[in-house]
């Protein structure tokens, strides 16, 4: 059995462990599926070891491969909190910020927010992500988190922007053809897909509707507005999606149970960096601005209840 001094295998073995999938842990590392591959054949043969389990298509860790995972973990949080203490005596305000935050906010809200940004801030250089990965600003993936959610991690730290409302839209086109009065099971209904089987708006769809039996589901809600907007059908999503849209309209009020809260969060490392906290600061007052519109109380166009 040969001795591990290479760090980035245990950072390989944690990763393969985290996401279960060679893909996966090629995406977490910024490199191939083949390294990925050739890499993990080669560290289980060098010690004579086997380290994880093929089960359905996913990598299952042995105990060996636990243990390893653990320390390769461990190694990622160390090496991380490090840079982050490091960033974080950085006082110019120019540079570099990274924002994460969902499809939909992306869209729908942040262009003009970014571009005022720049505006006013032109030494500083903007990165957006789309992610609903809420480890992103753990990982340092971002440096800012704008995120739905009812409980951010613990160990970040930020402001509530206020509550996220969710309402039923259709076109004006579909109402004409089918009625405002109709009854909700009756419409053509539209969905995330199963892809986001957890999200809440399925669960409550899924009490009034078989969805196996919808005409069309996608993955993100930019992609079911649209498609809402060309007549398809009737769509849970966010008020701030559903009320920017000019061809849609309200076929119900905010539903009660599919509220979420909209939270601006960075790491407690990086508050006093001068460009992270020039654009948070920035963030919160644009976004808190929007409040409104995230709660769902600036409709556009009338809806029933």
């Amino acid at each position: 059995m040969q001795s591990m001094t290479d760090l980035n295998d245990l950072r390989l073995i944690a990763a393969i462990a985290e996401t279960a999938t060679l893909a996966g842990a090629a995406r977490r590392l910024a490199v191939s599926h083949a390294t990925v591959f050739r890499r993990l054949e080669n560290i289980e043969a060098g010690l004579g070891v086997r380290l994880f389990e093929r089960r359905a298509g996913r990598y299952v860790a042995t105990a060996a491969g636990e243990e390893l995972a653990d320390v390769g973990a461990e190694i990622d949080r160390l090496a991380t909190r490090s840079l982050l203490k490091v960033v974080g005596h950085d006082l110019r305000p120019s540079g570099l910020v990274r924002i994460t935050t969902t499809e939909s906010i992306a869209i729908c809200c942040l262009g003009p927010i970014l571009a005022s940004c720049r505006r006013l801030h032109p030494q500083i250089s903007i990165q957006l992500f789309t992610s609903n990965d809420m480890q992103s600003l753990s990982k340092r993936d971002a440096d800012i988190a704008i995120r739905p959610t009812h409980r951010p991690p613990e160990e970040l730290i930020g402001k509530r922007i206020g509550g996220l409302a969710m309402a039923a839209y259709a076109s004006r086109a579909y109402l004409a053809n089918h009625g405002e009065s109709q009854g909700l099971a009756e419409h053509d209904w539209l969905a995330l897909d199963d892809s986001m089987s957890q999200h809440r708006s399925l669960k409550w769809l899924s009490r009034m509707v078989s969805l196996e039996s919808l005409p069309f589901r996608a993955n993100t809600f930019p992609v079911l507005r649209q498609a809402c907007a060309e007549g398809l059908g009737v769509a849970l999503m966010p008020c701030f999606v559903g009320d920017t849209h000019a061809a849609l309209q309200r076929v119900t009020g905010p539903l009660e149970g599919l509220d979420s809260e909209l939270w601006l969060l960075t790491h407690p490392d990086l508050r006093d960096t001068a460009r992270i906290k020039l654009v948070y600061q920035f963030l919160q007052q644009q976004l808190a601005g929007l409040a409104p519109l995230f709660a769902g109380d600036v409709p556009n166009g009338s809806h029933g209840e």
